[in-house]
């Protein structure tokens, strides 16, 4: 229960879930759904040396706010984050590396066809590896950064291209390109 002059963690979260409801209804345009897909340049540091990989990703989001000035979505997306294999000291070794995430993406328009945005969020990573053929799998959740740039074509379709870093037992660093799909 509160009392008068004191604000509990409750109520605070409660306050700013209100706030949040509040700006999402008073958004000027919200797309809605989006998808999307892309090809990256996967480099890790593994303990045996760096390596890397050209992987695929894919993507499915909803833009709750669509001003002039700032978009902001929520987004779900699957990155493959490589697959290696080499020998070291005479002995096989193999990782495989994939991540589904969760994040909140900011977009600033700079001028009608351009964005750059920023994202953030938590990474469920799994690494399976084989080392002299005794495998292992490790999950972990982790977080994620990431920034771009996107071309935005007749308000339905942008061509992408990103940075990303994982932060997880390999290192993962990734730039891509793609393409986005909004659904109205």
């Amino acid at each position: 229960m509160l009392t008068p002059g004191k604000v509990t963690d409750k109520a605070l979260w409660i306050a700013m879930l209100g706030m949040l409801t509040a700006l999402a209804c008073a958004a000027p345009r919200a797309d809605s759904l989006y998808v999307g897909a892309g090809a990256y340049f996967t480099d890790v540091e593994l303990s045996v040396g760096g390596e890397d990989d050209i992987t695929p990703a894919g993507f499915i989001g909803y833009q709750f706010l669509d001003s002039n000035v700032l978009m902001l979505s929520a987004e779900a997306g699957y990155y493959d984050l490589g697959a290696w294999s080499g020998t070291l000291d005479d002995v096989r070794y193999s990782v495989d590396a994939s991540a589904l995430t969760v994040a909140g993406v900011a977009y600033v328009p700079l001028g009608p066809f351009f964005e750059v945005y920023a994202k953030a969020g938590f990474a469920a990573v799994e690494v399976k590896s084989r080392f002299a053929d005794i495998p292992r799998t490790d999950d972990d959740t982790e977080t994620f950064i990431g920034a771009g740039v996107a071309l935005d074509f007749f308000d339905t379709v942008d061509i992408y291209a990103e940075y990303l870093q994982f932060d997880n037992t390999i290192n993962s660093q990734m730039v891509g390109v793609g393409i986005r799909f909004d659904f109205f």
